[in-house]
Protein backbone atom coordinates (compact mmCIF):
# COMPACT_ATOMS: atom_id res chain seq x y z
CA UNK A 1 0.00 0.00 0.00
CA UNK A 2 1.68 3.28 -0.94
CA UNK A 3 1.48 6.82 1.28
CA UNK A 4 -1.22 7.86 -1.31
CA UNK A 5 -3.68 5.06 -0.54
CA UNK A 6 -2.96 5.40 3.54
CA UNK A 7 -3.75 8.77 3.67
CA UNK A 8 -7.30 8.13 1.12
CA UNK A 9 -8.05 5.63 3.87
CA UNK A 10 -7.71 7.98 6.72
CA UNK A 11 -9.72 10.61 4.93
CA UNK A 12 -12.46 8.02 4.05
CA UNK A 13 -12.52 7.12 7.80
CA UNK A 14 -12.30 10.78 9.12
CA UNK A 15 -14.79 11.51 6.73
CA UNK A 16 -17.48 8.35 7.61
CA UNK A 17 -17.16 9.26 11.21
CA UNK A 18 -18.58 13.14 11.08
CA UNK A 19 -21.12 11.66 9.57
CA UNK A 20 -22.22 9.88 12.39
CA UNK A 21 -25.50 11.10 14.10
CA UNK A 22 -25.76 8.98 17.22
CA UNK A 23 -23.36 6.99 19.24
CA UNK A 24 -21.34 4.22 18.31
CA UNK A 25 -23.06 1.33 16.34
CA UNK A 26 -20.56 -1.97 14.97
CA UNK A 27 -23.43 -2.61 12.36
CA UNK A 28 -23.98 0.68 11.08
CA UNK A 29 -22.91 2.07 7.90
CA UNK A 30 -20.38 4.73 8.66
CA UNK A 31 -19.12 2.99 11.69
CA UNK A 32 -18.27 -0.29 9.51
CA UNK A 33 -16.62 2.04 7.11
CA UNK A 34 -14.80 3.91 9.03
CA UNK A 35 -13.86 1.05 11.04
CA UNK A 36 -12.84 -0.86 8.12
CA UNK A 37 -10.73 1.49 6.34
CA UNK A 38 -8.46 2.14 9.81
CA UNK A 39 -7.72 -1.62 10.37
CA UNK A 40 -7.00 -2.13 6.79
CA UNK A 41 -4.28 0.87 7.82
CA UNK A 42 -3.51 -0.58 10.74
CA UNK A 43 -2.75 -3.89 8.86
CA UNK A 44 -0.60 -2.27 6.73
CA UNK A 45 1.45 -0.92 9.09
CA UNK A 46 1.88 -3.69 11.54
CA UNK A 47 4.79 -6.20 11.15
CA UNK A 48 2.54 -9.77 9.38
CA UNK A 49 2.20 -11.84 12.28
CA UNK A 50 3.44 -16.12 11.55
CA UNK A 51 0.67 -18.22 11.21
CA UNK A 52 0.70 -21.44 13.64
CA UNK A 53 3.25 -23.51 12.15
CA UNK A 54 1.30 -26.17 10.01
CA UNK A 55 0.83 -29.72 10.96
CA UNK A 56 -0.24 -33.15 9.10
CA UNK A 57 -3.40 -31.92 10.31
CA UNK A 58 -3.83 -28.20 9.89
CA UNK A 59 -3.61 -26.84 6.84
CA UNK A 60 -1.21 -24.36 5.41
CA UNK A 61 -3.41 -21.54 4.27
CA UNK A 62 -2.32 -18.30 3.04
CA UNK A 63 -3.89 -14.98 2.61
CA UNK A 64 -6.64 -14.05 0.39
CA UNK A 65 -4.50 -10.83 -0.45
CA UNK A 66 -1.12 -10.19 -1.16
CA UNK A 67 0.51 -9.05 1.81
CA UNK A 68 -2.35 -9.97 4.19
CA UNK A 69 -2.32 -12.68 7.01
CA UNK A 70 -3.17 -15.68 6.54
CA UNK A 71 -6.66 -16.98 6.93
CA UNK A 72 -5.30 -19.21 9.92
CA UNK A 73 -4.79 -15.69 12.08
CA UNK A 74 -8.05 -14.81 11.09
CA UNK A 75 -11.45 -15.00 13.51
CA UNK A 76 -14.60 -14.86 12.33
CA UNK A 77 -16.87 -12.29 12.58
CA UNK A 78 -20.17 -12.88 11.70
CA UNK A 79 -22.24 -15.36 9.52
CA UNK A 80 -22.91 -15.16 5.93
CA UNK A 81 -26.02 -14.07 5.50
CA UNK A 82 -28.69 -16.32 3.86
CA UNK A 83 -25.80 -19.02 3.67
CA UNK A 84 -25.69 -21.06 7.46
CA UNK A 85 -22.43 -22.43 8.17
CA UNK A 86 -20.08 -20.46 6.63
CA UNK A 87 -19.30 -18.08 9.45
CA UNK A 88 -16.89 -15.29 7.98
CA UNK A 89 -14.34 -12.38 8.23
CA UNK A 90 -14.19 -9.30 6.21
CA UNK A 91 -10.48 -8.33 4.57
CA UNK A 92 -8.94 -6.40 1.56
CA UNK A 93 -10.52 -3.15 2.36
CA UNK A 94 -9.54 -1.36 -0.36
CA UNK A 95 -11.16 -1.14 -3.98
CA UNK A 96 -9.79 -2.87 -7.31
CA UNK A 97 -7.42 -5.08 -4.47
CA UNK A 98 -6.53 -8.55 -6.27
CA UNK A 99 -7.87 -11.03 -4.20
CA UNK A 100 -5.92 -14.59 -4.17
CA UNK A 101 -6.32 -18.33 -3.40
CA UNK A 102 -5.48 -18.76 0.14
CA UNK A 103 -4.88 -22.33 -1.10
CA UNK A 104 -5.47 -24.53 -4.20
CA UNK A 105 -9.26 -24.19 -4.93
CA UNK A 106 -11.98 -24.97 -7.25
CA UNK A 107 -14.86 -22.96 -8.16
CA UNK A 108 -18.30 -25.16 -7.34
CA UNK A 109 -20.89 -22.37 -7.98
CA UNK A 110 -21.82 -19.77 -8.46
CA UNK A 111 -23.56 -16.72 -6.15
CA UNK A 112 -24.42 -13.43 -6.06
CA UNK A 113 -23.81 -10.57 -2.92
CA UNK A 114 -25.37 -7.48 -2.48
CA UNK A 115 -23.31 -5.88 -3.33
CA UNK A 116 -21.27 -7.56 -6.00
CA UNK A 117 -20.18 -11.24 -7.72
CA UNK A 118 -19.62 -14.37 -5.27
CA UNK A 119 -18.93 -17.51 -5.80
CA UNK A 120 -18.36 -21.06 -3.71
CA UNK A 121 -15.29 -22.71 -3.85
CA UNK A 122 -13.58 -26.00 -2.51
CA UNK A 123 -9.89 -25.69 -1.27
CA UNK A 124 -7.84 -29.13 -1.43
CA UNK A 125 -7.87 -28.94 2.59
CA UNK A 126 -11.49 -30.40 2.43
CA UNK A 127 -12.32 -26.18 4.42
CA UNK A 128 -15.24 -24.66 1.39
CA UNK A 129 -15.01 -21.11 1.09
CA UNK A 130 -17.59 -18.65 -0.21
CA UNK A 131 -16.24 -15.09 -1.43
CA UNK A 132 -18.24 -12.25 -1.99
CA UNK A 133 -18.36 -8.31 -2.71
CA UNK A 134 -16.39 -8.78 -5.87
CA UNK A 135 -16.54 -7.40 -9.29
CA UNK A 136 -16.80 -10.92 -11.04
CA UNK A 137 -16.40 -14.61 -10.10
CA UNK A 138 -14.51 -17.13 -12.03
CA UNK A 139 -16.16 -19.79 -14.22
CA UNK A 140 -17.75 -22.96 -11.86
CA UNK A 141 -15.08 -25.61 -12.74
CA UNK A 142 -12.31 -23.14 -13.13
CA UNK A 143 -8.99 -24.65 -10.53
CA UNK A 144 -6.57 -22.06 -8.77
CA UNK A 145 -3.13 -22.67 -6.90
CA UNK A 146 -2.46 -21.26 -3.98
CA UNK A 147 -1.69 -17.48 -4.09
CA UNK A 148 -3.19 -17.04 -7.67
CA UNK A 149 -5.46 -14.44 -8.45
CA UNK A 150 -9.30 -14.93 -8.08
CA UNK A 151 -10.89 -11.84 -7.94
CA UNK A 152 -10.91 -8.28 -7.40
CA UNK A 153 -12.31 -6.37 -4.54
CA UNK A 154 -15.60 -4.23 -5.95
CA UNK A 155 -15.82 -0.23 -5.57
CA UNK A 156 -19.36 0.51 -3.60
CA UNK A 157 -20.60 2.09 -0.74
CA UNK A 158 -22.98 -0.13 0.22
CA UNK A 159 -22.79 -1.55 3.93
CA UNK A 160 -19.24 -1.49 4.92
CA UNK A 161 -17.78 -0.50 1.88
CA UNK A 162 -15.18 -2.27 -0.27
CA UNK A 163 -13.91 -5.45 1.19
CA UNK A 164 -14.11 -9.32 0.54
CA UNK A 165 -16.47 -11.32 2.16
CA UNK A 166 -14.56 -14.50 3.32
CA UNK A 167 -16.82 -17.48 4.52
CA UNK A 168 -15.72 -20.74 5.70
CA UNK A 169 -17.44 -24.32 5.83
CA UNK A 170 -16.11 -27.01 7.62
CA UNK A 171 -18.24 -29.70 7.51
CA UNK A 172 -16.20 -31.89 4.73
CA UNK A 173 -13.63 -31.43 7.34
CA UNK A 174 -15.31 -32.13 10.83
CA UNK A 175 -18.91 -33.39 9.75
CA UNK A 176 -22.19 -32.38 8.41
CA UNK A 177 -23.76 -29.52 10.53
CA UNK A 178 -20.38 -28.67 12.31
CA UNK A 179 -19.40 -25.09 11.86
CA UNK A 180 -16.02 -22.45 13.72
CA UNK A 181 -16.86 -20.47 16.34
CA UNK A 182 -17.74 -17.05 15.51
CA UNK A 183 -18.91 -13.49 16.67
CA UNK A 184 -22.22 -12.31 14.80
CA UNK A 185 -22.01 -8.80 15.01
CA UNK A 186 -18.84 -7.49 13.21
CA UNK A 187 -16.45 -7.91 16.87
CA UNK A 188 -13.93 -9.63 17.22
CA UNK A 189 -13.08 -12.17 19.95
CA UNK A 190 -13.63 -15.54 18.39
CA UNK A 191 -10.82 -18.17 18.51
CA UNK A 192 -8.51 -17.30 15.20
CA UNK A 193 -9.33 -20.09 12.26
CA UNK A 194 -6.15 -21.67 13.17
CA UNK A 195 -6.60 -21.80 16.85
CA UNK A 196 -9.64 -23.69 16.28
CA UNK A 197 -8.82 -26.20 13.58
CA UNK A 198 -5.53 -26.93 15.54
CA UNK A 199 -7.75 -28.10 18.14
CA UNK A 200 -10.39 -29.58 16.49
CA UNK A 201 -8.49 -31.47 13.83
CA UNK A 202 -6.09 -32.85 16.91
Amino acid sequence: MTDTQRRKLLAAATSELKLTKEGYDPTGGHWRRACGALQALDDDLKPAPKPPKPTDKVPALGPVWEGGKSVLLHDLTHATEGISLYPAFDDAYVPGRVIIAPEALTVTRQSSSRPGDAFYASGKSKLDYWFGHLVSAPATGRKFDKGEKIGVVLNHSIGGGPHVHVGINVERLLGRGKQLAHKTNYSHGAPSVGAQLKRLLA
